[in-house]
């Protein structure tokens, strides 16, 4: 599967293209690749449908930010499947697919991994450099406000896939929210101080270092998510032996987000 240069969108309407063509193909291939792909589609409607009703400051440019943003996961998308480098935390992601061993919750935080903690606080530092990514803080944040109304639903359809996730999730929940909730609350917290760093080293020789540096804690981060422990395996294992559904068939009820 491939795509136009990822470098000539232009628009939310393309990135949401393409990540249906994503989907799509996953489904085809029974790939865990959709299951991130699945949650980010519907978090991008939310953001589109968010730039539309006016919620941000400045919607022309949360667009760009937006279209800079996927821009990274396509890229690496692409290069993944072409057999070419990518970023060692999307590469840690893409590979995990082919374990056959992961539950769909670690697949989902998996990708929230690289292209939050990685590519968001990149993506932000290129449309907003130096002093100016100060003036897009308020509307980074609010983001993460249209994205805690989807994080419910997230985890109401993984307790579709796996029905004792519900119980999974509170037990184990951190301040009163959910896994999904917490791991992008944290790590949009992470990839905004990635952006204050980066947006004041723009091509330098510091900026590559930073990014490189993010990269690889970023990538040994996954590699937790992917291997957590002995005793977290364990009940990772029964979940996944829980799972109801064919890749295709989670796919699906994710997208009933």
């Amino acid at each position: 599967m491939t795509f136009n240069d990822p470098l000539s969108m232009q628009s939310i309407s393309e990135v949401i293209t393409r990540l249906e063509q994503i989907v799509e193909w996953a489904k085809e291939q029974q790939s865990p690749l959709g299951y991130f792909a699945a949650v980010y589609l519907k978090m991008t409607l939310a953001v589109r449908d968010g730039i539309e009703k006016g919620l941000f400051e400045n919607g022309s440019r949360m667009e760009q930010l937006d279209v800079r943003f996927a821009g990274r996961y396509f890229e690496a998308f692409d290069a993944w499947q072409a057999g070419q480098p990518c970023t060692q935390s999307w590469k840690t992601a893409f590979e995990a697919a082919k374990q056959g061993n992961l539950t769909v919750l670690q697949h989902i935080l998996l990708g929230i991994n690289a292209h939050i903690n990685l590519d968001l606080g990149i993506a932000a530092a290129q449309t907003r450099s130096g002093d100016a990514i100060l003036g897009l803080r308020r509307d980074f944040d609010r983001i993460n406000d249209i994205i805690a109304a989807l994080t419910d639903r997230v985890q109401e359809r993984l307790a579709d896939i796996w029905l004792p996730f519900g119980l999974f999730d509170y037990l184990l929940r951190t301040e009163d929210e959910g896994w999904v909730h917490f791991s992008i609350r944290v790590a949009r917290g992470a990839a905004w101080k990635a952006a204050a760093a980066l947006a004041f080293a723009r091509q330098s020789e510091t900026e590559k270092a930073l990014i490189r540096d993010l990269d690889h804690a970023v990538a040994l981060f996954a590699s937790k998510i992917s291997a957590p422990g002995f005793w977290i395996n364990i009940g990772l294992r029964s979940m996944r032996r829980g799972e109801k559904g064919s890749a295709r068939e989670k796919i699906e009820t994710l997208l009933k987000i």
